[in-house]
């Protein structure tokens, strides 16, 4: 689920059509309903040794949202959301299926719950708790779509069990997040028993600056000690060009496994340029892992808007690291 910021927000480039991306379902005696939903179709070659190209199904999603107020004051709110992912695994293949014309490896889809939380929403800030984002899900500024080999990434972004509060006053804006279960944690087989989270963000805008720093701790990471995880992004970003917009990060990444303690400093900077239609954008990204040679990463790409709620893109790539081609890719997202 994670989304770059140019997948996120092109504004300028978005505007060339009509409504933002969501459908309202109902809005009577104080309940709101909306869906929105998105499909995303590539064609990658990967950055890395003899890669080939191949078509990717590369995001689908659907969300329900819905918000009831109680007073003037206060709203409680509910959301279910649902993921569509590329599975490459081959073992659950059925009969039929072979019946039907299907290839052994030929790669299928899942459908996942990804969120499903209620909450409270008011002048105070949301406060939502059940399966959501964490955080660092929203962190990076880079404007690549698949090619930022080597920018900053935490290791936990996702979990079933989450508290969250958000405040946005429009200048000032923070959150922060916690949980405390492993079994709610993504891609965290080897996790303790009882993995906590801990999260916080807080960002500051002004004229035409954006800038927020974002910081992530996780204990009891793995199930044969006490180990820990963090991780931090400083990001600022800035819109008073015309058409251009510039942004710059560094983060570092700390985890201590069996006492063995391992750094990893990341440096990203990109920008990007919008006439009419038309979006180009590039990027830049370092990696600096203790104990290995600093690799370097590169990527340029093109979006067209087809529509406020379609755009194509072309994109390529390409990373210093050792054996490593370079890549590209080509795709299309339609969204409501």
């Amino acid at each position: 689920m994670k989304k770059t910021i140019l997948a996120m927000a092109v504004p300028a480039l978005l505007a060339a059509g009509s409504a933002s991306a969501s459908i309202n379902l109902y809005d009577a005696e104080g309940v709101k309903v909306d869906a929105s939903g998105a499909a995303e179709v590539q064609y990658i070659q990967e950055i890395g040794n003899n890669q080939d190209g191949k078509w990717r199904l590369d995001d689908g999603d659907f969300a329900i949202n819905t918000e009831v107020a109680v007073s003037d004051k206060l709203s409680v709110i509910g959301a279910m959301a649902f993921e569509f992912e590329m599975n490459d695994a081959n073992s659950n293949y059925k009969d039929n299926d072979v019946a039907a014309g299907v290839e052994t490896g030929e790669n299928r889809s899942n459908v996942e719950n990804d969120e499903l939380y209620v909450g409270f929403k008011g002048d105070w800030g949301q406060f939502t708790a059940g399966r959501q984002y964490l955080l660092m899900d929203d962190s990076g500024i880079t404007k690549d779509y698949e090619l930022s080999a080597n920018s900053f990434g935490a290791d936990y972004e996702q979990a079933a069990q989450v508290g969250k509060y958000v405040y946005d006053n429009g200048t000032f804006y923070g959150a922060a997040t916690y949980t405390d279960k492993s079994d709610g944690i993504d891609d965290n087989s080897q996790a303790g028993d009882d993995v906590r989270v801990y999260e916080a963000r807080l960002g500051y805008r002004v004229a035409d600056v954006d800038a927020r720093v974002y910081y992530q701790k996780a204990d009891n990471v793995d199930r044969n000690g006490n180990d820990d995880k963090d991780a931090y992004n400083f990001e600022i970003e800035y819109a008073g060009i015309e058409n251009v917009g510039l942004a710059a990060s560094i983060g570092r990444t700390s985890s201590d496994i069996g006492g063995i303690d391992t750094d990893t400093d990341y440096t990203s900077i990109a920008a990007d340029y919008t006439m009419g239609k038309t979006t180009f954008a590039i990027g830049y990204d370092n990696k600096d892992e203790d104990g290995k040679s600093d690799v370097n990463g590169y990527y340029a790409n093109v979006t067209y808007a087809l529509h406020s709620n379609a755009h194509v893109y072309a994109e390529v790539g390409d990373s210093d690291e050792d054996e490593k081609d370079w890549g590209y890719v080509a795709g299309m997202e339609v969204k409501f």
